[in-house]
């Protein structure tokens, strides 16, 4: 019997000898048949985490849709002439309120790729509010929703080691995707050809800070932007690697490339639903039984999700739109709960950092710890 086969059955079974897997057998499962390889995703995520899917309830706070980056995909990304800017502190301030109004634990703070290094309007904005960078003015709002009772998740590019260090006392967790680990997007014509702060050697230092650091961090993977099944593959491993040395991952995101109108790939058509299956799959099987496995709900259906292996939906706002894939609104959360239910699962609301770090020791800091005392009763 070949070395994939014996995999294959013992992760049928549940069995966490997930370790045994290398990129060679990755590839065969994911290029042999669909059915099998969810299903054996499907059952070693019951085995570790049961009939339980979860979701994050969130506000996503927008704080600049202005980027250094310019990725032929990105819907988010804006000029200063076509709207692209900063949200006001005010601005920011109503959203938290609202959002925790009704019920959101999370505020997604998000902003594109250091904009006061392409922007002089960026520049003038941060000076004018008394912030010398973005990351200083993420700070801040972060510090405005701790004190409303929201948890922040902050997520804006690339960050030096000293921001991280600031930017962990006021977060319950941060996040980068990885995206992929292939060069060749950065070829002529490519979708990162001029967006060098997706170089892959870059985003994995970072989360390799961010491990030193004992960050709770989410990364992920975006399919469908020219990606072959090896990197696919090369990426998972790459996230495996660091986490197997950190223990810091605390989710990997599998999200699908969707066409937005007026970016270089609106007539690119994204990746079939079976990738994304299968990704979701592999993601289980090479990340194993206790990683969160997540695919947002406005992009992958439901049931492909738990199908696939995967446990958790990710942020879903009552509030604000997602505004890097704007064109998919989220589902109803009831609805949502029904589909669970229909399917023998239970749809729980979580916090934007999961439960096993909460008490994992160095992982929070203590003015993030009493929030999440307070939210926790």
């Amino acid at each position: 019997m070949e070395k994939n086969e014996n995999i294959h059955i013992s992760l049928t079974l549940g069995l966490k000898n997930y370790q045994n897997i290398d990129k060679a057998s990755a590839l065969k499962l994911f290029e042999g048949d669909a059915q099998s390889l969810l299903s054996a995703a499907a059952a070693i995520r019951d085995f570790a985490k049961g009939k339980v899917i979860t979701y994050s309830r969130k506000v996503f706070l927008p704080v600049s849709n202005l980027c250094s980056d310019r990725c032929s995909y990105c819907g988010y990304r804006k000029e200063p002439e076509d709207g692209g800017g900063y949200i006001k502190e005010k601005e920011a301030l109503e959203l938290i309120r609202a959002g925790a109004s009704l019920g959101c634990t999370e505020a997604l703070i998000m902003a594109g790729e250091r904009p006061e290094k392409r922007y002089s309007e960026a520049r003038s904005f941060l000076n004018k509010n008394g912030f010398s960078s973005t990351a200083e003015y993420v700070m801040h709002l972060a510090e405005i929703a701790l004190e409303h009772g929201l948890l922040p998740h902050i997520n804006i590019g690339l960050l030096e080691e000293n921001e991280m260090v600031k930017l962990k006392k006021v977060s319950a967790s941060m996040g980068l995707m990885l995206e992929s680990t292939s060069l060749k997007l950065f070829a002529k014509g490519g979708p990162h050809h001029f967006s060098p702060s997706k170089n892959p050697y870059l985003r994995l230092k970072m989360m390799e800070v961010a491990g030193k650091l004992r960050i709770p961090f989410t990364t992920g993977l975006l399919l469908g932007i020219g990606e072959e099944p090896e990197d696919i593959i090369d990426s998972l491993f790459a996230i495996r690697e660091l986490n197997e040395k950190y223990g810091h991952i605390q989710e990997v995101i599998i999200q699908p490339f969707r066409p937005e109108k007026g970016t270089p790939m609106e007539n690119v058509k994204g990746p079939s639903l079976e990738i994304v299956e299968k990704t979701i799959a592999l993601a289980r099987l090479v990340l194993g039984p206790e990683m969160n496995i997540q695919a947002p709900p406005n992009l992958v259906p439901c049931w492909s999700v738990i199908k696939a292996g995967g446990n958790d939906l990710g942020g879903i706002s009552p509030l604000t739109i997602d505004y890097v894939n704007s064109s998919y609104p989220w589902p109803d959360i009831k609805n949502l709960e029904k589909e669970c239910e229909s399917h023998g699962y239970i749809l729980k609301k979580r916090l934007p950092v999961y439960r096993e770090f909460i008490n994992k020791q160095g992982f929070i800091e203590e003015r993030v710890a009493d929030v999440i005392r307070r939210l926790s009763l």
